[in-house]
C-alpha cells in the first residue's frame, strides 16, 4: 500500500498507513471477500524459454543484480491528510503541473525550453512557490525545474543508475529495464501533450518521423513520432556501456568536472596509484574506462573485472575476467597477481570487495606503480594512505552520481564539492614531487591554482 501511494506522489505516515489498512480490511470483511496472493503475469513471454543445465561461464553474463537505488531527491512531500474525498486534492502530479504552468506564464515562453536558462527558470519557480511551506518546497522546485529546462520524468528515471533502459510506448505505458528485467516505471506522463513536450526536447525528428540519437553521456535513443507511430510517440533509451566512457562524455554529462579530468590525466601519465571510491552503480567503472582510453594504444594496459566491462579494441590491452564465485576458474586475487606479473604500464582493477583487499595490498607491495582500483566506501577505509590519489563519487542534489572530491594519500583535499560547485584545496599534494620528477609539475600547478 505504501508503494501504491508513493509512486503516485503521496507519502503516508505510519499512522495514515495503519488507518488505511484497517479501513480496507474492514470493507473486505463486510463484503465477505478473501484476498489471495497471485503472481502477476510476465510482461514478456517467449515462445521457447531456455531450460535445463546452466551454460558454461563465458564472462559475458549480466552483472550481479544490484539493489534499487533510492531516489532521495525526488521524494514527494508528506501528505497532510489521507481522508480527502477526491484524490486530485492531494495529487502531487497535479500540483507539479500547476507550478510548471504558472512558472511558464511568468517566463512568457510557453514550452520553448531552448530560450530558458536554468537560473531564470528557477527564479520563476521560486516566485510561484513563495507561499508554499518550506517543507517540500525544494523538492517541488527541483521537479519543476526539470520539467521546464530538463527532461522531466525521464530525468527522474535516469537518476537511478540501476536503470539500464527506459521504454515509452505511450503516456501511461512507461517501462524501465533493471538487471535485464523489464518492469513498469513508478511514474507516468500526465497525458499525450506532456509526453510530446518532453520527447520533443531530445532531438529534432526528420520528416520520416524516426530519429536515432545519442545523449551526452553516451546513451543511445530511438524516437518514432506520429504519423509513423499513430498512437503517439514511442521512445527507447539505453544507457551507454560504462566501458565505453571517455573523459569528454563524462564531462558533457556533468559527471566529471574538467579540472578533475585534467588531474586524472596528469596522475595516470605520472604512474600514480589511484583509488576510485563509490557505491554500487555510481559510475566507478566509467571513470576507470575513461582514464585508460585517454592513453591511446601505445600504453600496455591490463584490466581486471568480474565481467567484460572493458571491451574497447586495442592491440596493447589485456583483458582479464574473474568468474563468479563457485563457477570455477581463476579467482580475482589469482588474476590480480597474474596481472602484476604481466608488467603493465597501467593496471585497472574493477569492483574489489572487502575480502580481496589483502590481495590488492600485496599487489601494491611489489613496488610497480600505476595501479588504479575501484572500491566501495567501506573498503576504502582499509586502503587509506596506500594510494597517491583518491577520487570519490557521490550523489548530487539533482539525484545523479558524479565525482565529488579528490584527495592525496594524507587525506588532504585537492578539490571538493560544495553547493553544487567545486572548491579548491591544497596546491601542494603529497604526490607533487613525483609529478614534478615526471615532467608534469607545471601542468599540475595550472590545474590546482
Amino acid at each position: 500500500m505504501h508503494n501504491y501511494f508513493r509512486t503516485r506522489g503521496v507519502t503516508l505516515t505510519s499512522f495514515e498507513l495503519r488507518r488505511l489498512v484497517a479501513e480496507v480490511l474492514d470493507l473486505q470483511d463486510r463484503a465477505g471477500q478473501r484476498m489471495e496472493g497471485r503472481a502477476d503475469p510476465a510482461l514478456v513471454v517467449f515462445a521457447s524459454e531456455p531450460r535445463g543445465s546452466k551454460p558454461s561461464w563465458t564472462g559475458d553474463e549480466a552483472a550481479t543484480p544490484m539493489p534499487d537505488v533510492p531516489d532521495a531527491v525526488f521524494w514527494a512531500p508528506p501528505s497532510p491528510l489521507v481522508d480527502l474525498p477526491v484524490r486530485d486534492a492531494v495529487s502531487f502530479d497535479g500540483l507539479l503541473a500547476t507550478v510548471v504552468a504558472r512558472a511558464r506564464v511568468r517566463l512568457k515562453t510557453g514550452v520553448d525550453r531552448a530560450t530558458v536558462d536554468r537560473a531564470t527558470a528557477r527564479e520563476a519557480i521560486d516566485a510561484v512557490l513563495a507561499d508554499l511551506p518550506a517543507e517540500g518546497r525544494e523538492r517541488l522546485a527541483l521537479l519543476a525545474l526539470s520539467e521546464i529546462s530538463g527532461l522531466g520524468l525521464i530525468d527522474r528515471l535516469w537518476a537511478d543508475r540501476s536503470v539500464r533502459a527506459v521504454i515509452v510506448n505511450g503516456p501511461e505505458a512507461v517501462f524501465v529495464e533493471r538487471n535485464g528485467v523489464l518492469e513498469p516505471a513508478p511514474e507516468r506522463f500526465r497525458d499525450r501533450a506532456h509526453l510530446l513536450d518532453i520527447v520533443g526536447r531530445l532531438t529534432r525528428t526528420p520528416p520520416s518521423g524516426v530519429a536515432v540519437f545519442r545523449l551526452r553521456d553516451g546513451s543511445e535513443g530511438t524516437l518514432v513520432r506520429p504519423p509513423a507511430a499513430p498512437s503517439g510517440p514511442v521512445l527507447h533509451l539505453r544507457r551507454g556501456e560504462p566501458g565505453a566512457a571517455t573523459f569528454e562524455r563524462l564531462i558533457a554529462s556533468e559527471m566529471l568536472d574538467r579540472r578533475i579530468a585534467d588531474l586524472l590525466r596528469i596522475a595516470v601519465r605520472c604512474r600514480l596509484d589511484m583509488l576510485v571510491i563509490g557505491p554500487e552503480g555510481s559510475g566507478k567503472t566509467a571513470v576507470l574506462a575513461a582514464i585508460a582510453r585517454d592513453l591511446g594504444d601505445t600504453v600496455r594496459v591490463v584490466t581486471l573485472a568480474r565481467h567484460r566491462e572493458f571491451r574497447w579494441p586495442s592491440p596493447s590491452k589485456v583483458e582479464l575476467v574473474a568468474p563468479p564465485e563457485g563457477e570455477g576458474g581463476a579467482s580475482l586475487p589469482a588474476l590480480l597477481a597474474a596481472g602484476v606479473r604481466l608488467r603493465p604500464d597501467l593496471l585497472l582493477v574493477d569492483s574489489i570487495e572487502s575480502r580481496e583487499l589483502s590481495a590488492l595490498g600485496k599487489a601494491l607491495s611489489h613496488g610497480e606503480r600505476a595501479t588504479i582500483a575501484a572500491v566501495p566506501p567501506a573498503a576504502a577505509i582499509a586502503l587509506q594512505g596506500l594510494f597517491d590519489l583518491s577520487v570519490r563519487l557521490g550523489r548530487g542534489r539533482d539525484g545523479l552520481f558524479r565525482v565529488v572530491s579528490a584527495a592525496d594519500s594524507s587525506g588532504a583535499e585537492l578539490f571538493g564539492q560544495e553547493n553544487g560547485r567545486f572548491r579548491r584545496g591544497t596546491t601542494e599534494p603529497s604526490f607533487a614531487a613525483l609529478v614534478r620528477d615526471a615532467g608534469y609539475g607545471e601542468a599540475l600547478s595550472t590545474v590546482l591554482r
